[in-house]
């Protein structure tokens, strides 16, 4: 793959990890600030700005194998080879490995609570209630509400949460996912 498509699919993944696309100063600012709080690697606003052309194409410099490392790192992969391998040598790959963090039911004990949040606004807390079945305890902004049960085996930080078995308000089992675009965030609360 041509190294200016290359970076265009990195900026899109990142632009999916962050849940929002680059068109705006405080965008590049908010970007900068996320990738810090995951990588504990600093790109400047400015930077980012070149790298997305957003400055103009007069702007734009190769970026540093630096900021490629980190951008990619952001994104889930290793390093920009790790990116550049998964992309580049197959465009219509389907697959790609994630090294994103990920919790697994079975490191639960029943009664602890998770909370998750995912874009625009949404928060849920649920309560693990043993073999792979959680009920939603809070809600906020969201399509699920107190009560509902669902089934997952894992969640993966930054992916969308996919759940089994949903029963909404006494409903038929079905499906859900939430966050579809950027994925969720967890943490353990209880």
């Amino acid at each position: 793959m041509e190294q200016n498509n290359i970076y265009k699919v990195l900026q899109e993944k990142v632009e999916v990890i962050a849940g929002r696309k680059m068109r705006t100063p405080r965008d590049f600012d908010y970007l900068s600030t996320r990738i810090f709080d995951k990588t504990k690697a600093y790109i400047s606003p400015i930077t980012l700005k070149r790298f997305w052309g957003y400055l103009g194409e007069e702007h734009r410099k190769k970026p540093y194998r630096s900021t490629l490392n980190t951008l990619a790192i952001y994104a889930g992969y290793t390093c920009i080879e790790t990116f550049t391998d998964s992309t580049g040598n197959n465009n219509n790959s389907s697959s790609e490995t994630m090294h994103n963090p990920n919790l697994q039911t079975a490191a639960l004990n029943k009664g602890d609570v998770i909370e998750l949040k995912w874009t625009p606004g949404r928060c849920v807390r649920i309560k693990y209630e043993g073999h792979d079945m959680f009920r939603v305890i809070e809600s906020q902004n969201s399509k699920l509400t107190a009560g509902d049960t669902f089934l997952c085996y894992q969640f993966i930080q930054e992916q969308p949460l996919y759940l089994r078995c949903l029963v909404h308000n006494n409903s038929e089992p079905t499906g859900y996912v939430c966050g579809k675009v950027g994925g969720i965030h967890y943490i353990v609360v209880e």
